[in-house]
């Protein structure tokens, strides 16, 4: 965090420029007024300078944002992050050479990575964001994978009319699926089974 002591003839002015030496805005620094300062007799005598304090506050997106490409450039030094941030919500998306190796297995470790920058920035922000992070198109090309496959599910039941259970998935992958079949046939129930690591969709017929 950026710290700094400024001065001016009065406290508006030491603050301005505090603001300039920090190159920061007034509403990402916390200010102290160390001392009012004093115009002196007659503009002369006891004259004193005002004088505050400027702490940058905790950037909550900063902090988050710092964390991912820490986290990422041990990895893959070369890979480049863009960011964006809207009033509600927060997107990674990264790209590099070691994509698979940031993804893992069925995105295990992309979503892992995702609930740690998470939690920084539930740490040090007063508001919720839902953080969410892209790595090589992955989540897209994720989601027709698992929008094929349970369509093919879905078919499958639909000819023997018995339930198949699919593999465990985390949470937003199992509503694409959920989704999907409910779209595709009011023949098809779903539901969420088992907890933890093994939680996952049946697909059912409805008699």
């Amino acid at each position: 965090m950026k710290e700094i002591t400024a001065v001016g003839r009065t406290i508006e002015e030491a603050v301005d420029s505090g603001l300039k030496q920090i190159q920061l805005l007034q509403e990402e620094v916390d200010i102290t007024i160390v001392d009012e300062g004093n115009k002196g007799f007659l503009g002369l005598f006891g004259k004193r300078q005002a004088v505050v304090k400027l702490i940058e506050k905790r950037n909550a997106f900063k902090l988050a944002t710092q964390y991912l490409d820490k986290i990422v450039k041990s990895i893959d030094p070369k890979a480049k992050i863009v960011s964006k941030k809207e009033p509600k919500k927060i997107s990674f998306h990264i790209d590099g050479d070691k994509t698979a190796l940031m993804i893992g297995k069925r995105g295990q470790t992309l979503y892992s990575l995702e609930t740690l920058v998470q939690l920084v920035f539930n740490r040090y922000s007063d508001q919720y964001h839902h953080i969410t992070i892209d790595i090589g198109d992955y989540r897209k090309k994720r989601q027709e994978a698992l929008e094929q496959y349970a369509i093919r599910t879905a078919n499958r039941v639909l000819k023997t009319k018995r339930k198949v259970h699919l593999e465990p998935m985390p949470s937003n992958e199992r509503k694409v699926v959920h989704d999907t079949i409910a779209a595709f046939s009011k023949e098809l129930a779903t539901a969420s089974e088992d907890t933890g690591s093994k939680r996952h969709v049946v697909v059912l017929y409805k008699k």
